[in-house]
């Protein structure tokens, strides 16, 4: 991997690849989802030089001039995938919207631009061509832009999946808790290396996905208000979590989450339902034929409000559930049980039908 340079490392190795009679070619941009286009583009670049500086707009810039909502990934890991490429000599990163006092404090040779642009209409392009440096626009491959992959993967989850062949019930879902559910809760959990599945829930989430139940996952997350972690943190532990469960063959089919404290007062923090009617009027379902499996009181009440079939896994759990479990594979037990799926005690069935 090519070196990841500060501005001033960047200066000490300008003045050695000039003092061997290098020629240098600079480049900036977002690269924030890499593409062939990204790729056809900087091979072309190194071709007008010995060495090539790209330039990787930080996140503070993207934001500024995309949107609020870019980059899709950090300035670190764009500055990685950058660095692993054989054409590319050196990265940096450029904290502007324009690079104009990086082009006036290396002075490359050539200042290459990828797009839609003429070199005349370039505004840093006056200040190369006053030192005695050349302007070169290469043309981005039509149809291939970050923006384009993002509009795709988008139109992408507004299309259902083709009906399959055979009888189909009535979708169900489970709606579950994620910390004390189904990973160690460990409190404000920001950090991927630290998730860990409790036991029994890859194995049990497996089961109840086999009875044809959609998994869909809905937390309250005030450590985002609070601001003790970030959205990014959330999504990154989300991760580790879904690749856990992957080994399991386990698919979760949404994460609703609260990111309001307490003193918000918004109505999507559990035991509000909000965030469960999302999800029922999303897939189509009917509440009465869904389970809500949790740990806390917040979660059984707004199960019941719901008027969905509740389990709380902690003997503690102030609320009346329908069921209280003594662990995650009890609880799917007993749903199995319920389903008529696995044979139970008749006296523990007909309590729990009796206490719906």
């Amino acid at each position: 991997m090519k070196p990841i340079l500060q501005l001033e490392e960047v200066d000490r190795w300008v003045e050695a690849q000039r003092r061997c009679g290098k020629r240098i070619a600079y480049t900036c941009g977002a690269f924030d989802i890499f593409h062939a286009g990204h790729a056809n583009y900087l091979f072309q670049a190194h071709q007008l030089c010995d060495r090539l500086i790209v330039a990787v707009n930080s996140d503070r810039s993207v934001q500024s001039y995309k949107s609020g909502l870019r980059p899709l990934n950090s300035e670190a890991e764009r500055q990685q995938v950058i660095a692993a490429l054989e054409c590319v000599d050196v990265v940096t990163l450029l904290d502007a919207n324009r690079p104009i006092h990086q082009l006036t404090r290396w002075r490359p040779d050539v200042y290459v631009k990828g797009g839609d642009y003429t070199a005349s209409g370039l505004r840093s392009a006056q200040a190369v061509e006053a030192y005695g440096g050349n302007v070169v626009v290469i043309p981005v491959t039509a149809g291939t832009s970050t923006s384009a992959i993002i509009e795709r993967a988008a139109v992408l989850t507004l299309h259902a999946d083709p009906e399959r062949v055979g009888p189909a019930g009535p979708e169900r879902i489970i709606f579950l808790d994620r910390d004390g559910t189904i990973i160690r809760d460990t409190g404000f959990l920001h950090a991927p290396d630290h998730v860990e599945l409790l036991p029994g829930a890859g194995e049990g989430l497996a089961r109840l996905q086999d009875l044809g139940f959609r998994l869909v996952v809905v937390t309250n997350q005030q450590g985002i208000g609070l601001g003790y972690y970030t959205t990014r943190d959330f999504i990154a532990v989300n991760q580790a979590m879904l690749r856990l469960l992957a080994k399991y063959g386990v698919r979760i089919s949404k994460i609703y989450h609260c990111p309001h404290s307490v003193a918000d007062g918004c109505s999507c923090r559990k035991p509000g339902v909000l965030l469960f009617q999302r999800a029922i009027d999303c897939y189509k379902v009917a509440a009465s034929d869904c389970y809500v499996i949790g740990d806390s009181k917040a979660d059984i009440e707004a199960g019941q409000r719901l008027g969905s079939i509740t389990v709380c896994l902690a003997d503690s759990c102030d609320a009346t559930p329908f069921f209280k479990a003594a662990s995650f594979l009890d609880a799917v037990g007993w749903i199995e049980s319920r389903e008529g799926m696995l044979p139970r005690d008749p006296e523990v069935r007909i309590e729990a039908t009796a206490n719906r």
